[in-house]
């Protein structure tokens, strides 16, 4: 449960509204466009309605205004303040810019306004994080005689929805000076933006083609919508990159078989006769001397033994040198075995003849590196690229009262790192440790005291400040170190004032060292202790079946030759020559050191990669859901769709060399929106879980079956989103695509969910309970009740709402209360309030979850699936590094019960962005008619951003858990009806006729046919008309035809039929005179 600790307490919410203006029986605030050409856009912001809330803080009055409309600013620290805004459709994101013309306003004193709360997180427990609300006042604002924000309005971003480009508006209608105590409330803002298409550079990019259903997201949000001119219908194009092919470098060879080769560590891979023939490889028919070997596009030369002869005989070897993928992301690195035409490379052979005349080195300079990923922190403060997981968990001053002896009542850690064969030259080392602040104490300056101790003797002794990563860096003799053990003692004092709020993390420690010419374990990765030739003499092999390599160039590795491997007692000491540099790295290694690869695997050879391909809906799948998917899209492209499934391994192979990463999804739908056929891909599902502990450095042994990508968010740090994917277009977090994703681990959940999204849609909700809404409030804060009420007044007239107010339950069961009425079926049920990834709030009566596990997993809702939307936090976290459920899947994965969908949060947020965006929502459903749940949950998205820029998280990690092609089970009211002609008319042949027709708001593109035998045959009149008439030249005929009809059919925006209809009776077209 997030628990509200609220740092300034006391704090009572009168609810008390004072009218700052005449009552009115209602308010109209709109944003209108007065003018919009080629060059820019006049707009026009009328508010009224302006009313105050005051709330009693420690004896003192506070206020918030707020607006009909408007939404709450809420940038933590600076004053809460009502805002407002609207897109633009522009030429191009450069070049934007906005004029205030004229405003009008009343000027207000007696006024303090609070600041917009700042939230912080606790520890890393998702199941109950600890929330800390503070009103932290931003000092620059609230001590400064100025109206704050300086500007009433500006462009809040720039952007591109698919092929448009679009500028966000933002205005701010009330303005206020903390230090007179006044407000400016604005009636009337008139701005000017400005584009000038004729200077401004049109945008690079390629226009792909909108598509229908995107068409209708830019009619829904673009004020300026009717002056863009945009084309009727998205031109089919012609990719300029039809050259592309699906791997630009050696992935995948001329038709033959390919072999992805796995590699989790650096070092020298032997792939023997067996290796290559059990993954597939016809080493039969193949000259040897034509592999090719190659990573991330690039070849790297290869050792085979025996190749020249020309056969792969059975005692034939490759070797290669491979190294570990280094990123947040796998450590497996993949290398591609492909037969060419030609030759593959090979390694060099450097001569290392011994000359008898250079020097033999006994030292060279090295670095340890010692770093455990253990524990990591999620909510790390601006965290940005930094690195996220630490040794272990931090590290915590004691609390000292006062200055106390050195050493006594402190707080240290002991790492532990080895060091063999060091070398007795007299010399220096250096350590270097990295930390990184976990706390910072604004009163305090600095606040952590940290010292290192190397083998108990104390090295470095610093004080520093904040949540920042700190390097100790000293040098030390060599002889400080010692041969085996070394310890490295962090300690805390805890004497600077911040007390036990003195945490710090460990991240890493490195020791540059000489080292000597030793093998461990039969090898040793080595240099030159300067620039020169040297004749180097390894010792302590225990065989002398020893190689050495150039490893310097991990990707041109060269092979040294003739070495000597002389016997030395009981080891083996390799001896070679070589002209070595500052950086020259020497791998040298008896064959029992050769490793295996973690995997070898046949390519599947796919392609993604190629402008012959057309989609409207691409189903991104794990290997193992591929049966589910491929059903799914089978039902799909049974409606009309043109679906296309693609395995998500195959993704990585044609965008990543065969590397996991979410990046190489996000680049493969950015070249499918870019290059496929016309118009681009609009729909997308993921069908597979995800994990944010991509490298499973808690062991929990989670996969990641389709990943998410972890960005940035202000109060949870990393987070969650799949809206990232969708990004394809421009430089922003506009979504592109309508995304979903049906999170799953296993085969019998994918094809359960697909078995649900089937049924749901050819047995639709039927009534009574298909008009039925749930609204869940918690009990916290009255905020909550309030936006269900909101809600609950956007359904229609006759809907039945039925409410969960935990607040009115001094006895009974809310909990049980829910199930009841999910059981007896409600197409939506929604929860605002507080929330943890596995339960929806706490109830205050008995402190009981409102809901957890075992009120979802006890529905019995068969047949009555419901759509559940959460105003909450973290119910939609399905990638946690913890294994457990979120709320969203739980309701999704009940096997033919639970949900269709589920609309839900990755993150933390406020209850005024919640209260914006369902609202939008809500909306969509009932009153523009949009049903499909894609086009729904990112048309409120849309909304809600273009509304105000404040709630840009909203869009990035709100998560639609489901297929966004679902339709919500409303209750559809069809209608279509032929007006003209009715029956009996006698129309001109050749002449123009107006045909007309009513149809229902779902309905926005028609086809018209013409009968001239009553309906036996029909042909063509037009296609993807818009509107509700069409100029109709009748046909040209020598007899006049009196058995004459016309057939109209509606499609809605998805592009599906929804009802046709034939006019009344037959007419007569009159033959020409």
């Amino acid at each position: 449960m997030m628990k509200n600790i609220l740092i300034i307490a006391g704090v009572v919410f009168c609810g008390m509204y004072l009218p700052l203006c005449r009552a009115e029986a209602s308010h109209s605030n709109k944003i209108r466009v007065l003018r919009s050409d080629s060059d820019g856009a006049v707009l026009e912001l009328r508010l009224s309605g302006f009313q105050t809330e005051t709330t009693e803080y420690e004896g003192e009055s506070y206020q918030s205004i707020t607006a009909p409309d408007t939404v709450q600013s809420d940038q933590p620290g600076k004053p809460r303040m009502p805002v407002c805004g609207t897109l633009l459709g522009v030429p191009a994101v450069d070049g934007v810019s906005l004029q205030i013309i004229d405003a009008s306003f009343k000027t207000v004193p007696g006024y303090r306004l609070l600041p917009a709360p700042e939230w912080k997180v606790s520890g890393n427990n998702m199941d109950e994080p600890d929330i800390e609300k503070a009103f932290i006042m931003d000092q620059d604002i609230y001590h400064t005689s100025a109206f704050y924000p300086e500007a009433i309005a500006g462009i809040g971003y720039t952007g591109y929805l698919r092929d448009q480009a679009v500028a966000q508006v933002q205005f701010y209608p009330v303005q206020y000076n903390p230090v007179e105590g006044v407000v400016r409330l604005y009636r009337r803002i008139l701005v000017k933006v400005t584009w000038n298409a004729r200077q401004v550079a049109p945008s690079p990019r390629r226009a792909p083609g909108t598509g229908r259903a995107y068409e209708e997201t830019l009619k829904n949000h673009l004020l300026n919508y009717d002056a863009l001119q945009r084309p009727a219908s998205s031109p089919e194009i012609s990719s300029p990159d039809a050259t592309i092919e699906s791997q630009e470098l050696l992935e995948k060879s001329s038709g033959g078989t390919s072999l992805k080769i796995g590699v989790t560590e650096d070092g020298i891979y032997k792939l023997t006769y067996n290796d290559l023939d059990a993954a597939g490889l016809k080493l039969n028919s193949i000259d040897p001397r034509t592999i090719i070997v190659s990573n991330k596009g690039v070849e790297i030369p290869v050792h085979l033994q025996g190749e020249d002869d020309g056969t792969f005989d059975t005692n034939d070897y490759l070797l290669f040198y491979g190294i570990a993928n280094k990123d947040i992301y796998t450590t497996k690195n993949i290398y591609w075995l492909t037969v060419g035409t030609g030759t593959g490379k090979r390694m060099t052979a450097v001569d290392g003849t011994l000359s008898g005349n250079a020097a033999i080195p006994e030292y060279f300079p090295t670095t340890l590196h010692a770093e455990v990923d253990s524990e990591y922190w999620q909510t790390m403060p601006n965290g940005g690229s930094e690195d996220h997981w630490f040794w272990d968990k931090q590290l915590t001053a004691p609390s000292l009262q006062s200055a106390q002896p050195e050493g006594t009542n402190t707080v240290s850690k002991n790492y532990f790192l080895s060091l063999n064969h060091i070398s007795t030259e007299n010399a220096t080392a250096e350590v270097r440790v990295r930390l990184k602040g976990r706390t910072s104490v604004q009163s305090v300056n600095p606040d952590h005291h940290t010292k290192i101790y190397l083998n108990d003797v104390k090295v470095d002794d610093q004080t520093w400040d904040g949540q920042q990563i700190y390097d100790h860096k000293v040098t030390v003799l060599q002889s400080a170190l010692l041969e085996g053990t070394n310890t490295v003692r962090l300690e805390l004092p805890g004497d600077t004032g911040a007390k036990e709020v003195d945490q710090v993390f460990m991240n890493w420690i490195e020791i540059d060292y000489l080292d000597t010419y030793v093998a461990e374990q039969d090898k040793l990765l080595f240099g030159a202790p300067s620039n020169g030739t040297f004749q180097f003499e390894v010792t302590g092999f225990g065989k002398n079946t020893v190689m050495v390599f150039d490893v310097t160039d991990p990707v041109s590795p060269s092979r040294i030759t003739h070495t000597n491997v002389p016997k030395s007692g009981n080891t083996y000491t390799l001896q070679f020559e070589g002209d070595a540099q500052e950086g020259t790295q020497y791998l040298a290694l008896a064959s029992s050191q050769f490793k295996s690869p973690s995997s070898i695997e046949r390519d599947q050879p796919s392609s993604w990669k190629s402008t012959s391909n057309k989609a409207d809906y691409l189903i991104i799948t794990h290997e193992d859901f591929y049966s589910s998917a491929q059903k799914l899209a089978n039902y799909r492209s049974g409606a009309g769709w043109k679906v296309a499934v693609i395995k998500v391994g195959d993704i990585y192979d044609e965008f990543n060399y065969g590397i996991f990463n979410p990046q190489a999804i996000r680049d493969f739908l950015t070249y499918a929106y870019n290059h496929w056929a016309a118009p681009a891909p609009s729909y997308v599902l993921l069908v597979g879980d995800a994990c944010q502990d991509f490298r499973d450095l808690y062991k929990t042994g989670t996969l990641n079956y389709v990943p998410s990508q972890n960005i940035e968010t202000n109060i949870l740090g990393e987070t969650p989103s799949d809206n990232w994917f969708v990004q394809v277009s421009g430089d922003d977090i506009l979504p592109d695509m309508y995304i979903g994703r049906i999170s799953v681990q296993t085969k019998p959940d994918a094809a359960n969910i697909v078995d649900k999204i089937i049924s749901y849609e050819k047995n639709p909700p039927a009534e009574p309970w298909n008009k039925n809404a749930l609204f869940v409030a918690d009990d916290d804060d009255i905020s909550f009740e309030e936006m269900s009420e909101q809600l609950v007044g956007l359904l229609p007239g006759s809907y039945k709402a039925n409410k969960v107010y935990v607040s009115t339950y001094s006895s009974g069961n809310p909990t049980q209360d829910i199930i009841n009425y999910i059981n007896k079926g409600s197409l939506l049920t929604n929860y605002s309030g507080h929330g943890a990834v596995n339960q929806w709030g706490l109830w205050a009566n008995n402190k009981k979850a409102i809901l957890n596990a075992s009120g979802i997993t006890s529905l019995d809702n068969t047949n009555k699936l419901t759509m559940v939307t959460t105003a909450n936090c973290l119910n939609g976290y399905f990638a946690g590094t913890n294994p457990q459920k979120s709320v969203a899947e739980q309701f999704h994965l009940l096997k033919g019960k639970g949900a269709i969908a589920v609309w839900a949060p990755t993150a933390l947020s406020y209850t005024s962005g919640h209260r914006l965006l369902f609202n939008e929502l809500y909306k969509n459903f009932f009153q523009y008619n949009l049903h499909g749940l894609g086009a729904a949950t990112t048309n409120a998205k849309i909304s809600a951003y273009a509304k105000s820029k404040t709630w840009g998280e909203l869009v990035e990690t709100f998560v639609l858990f489901g297929d966004p092609l679902t339709r919500l089970g409303i209750p559809e009211e069809v209608s279509l009806s032929v007006d003209m002609p009715n029956g009996g008319e006698i129309i001109p042949a050749g002449s123009i006729y107006t045909i007309q027709w009513t149809a229902s708001q779902d309905m926005v593109k028609f086809t018209l046919k013409y009968s001239l035998n009553k309906g036996k045959t029909w042909k063509n009149i037009a296609k993807d008309v818009t509107g509700a008439s069409y100029e109709w030249q009748t046909p040209g005929t020598k007899k006049s035809k009196n058995q004459c009809l016309v057939r109209v059919m509606g499609y809605d925006n998805s592009g599906k039929k929804k009802a046709k209809d034939v006019s009344d009776a037959v007419f007569t077209i009159d033959a020409a005179l």
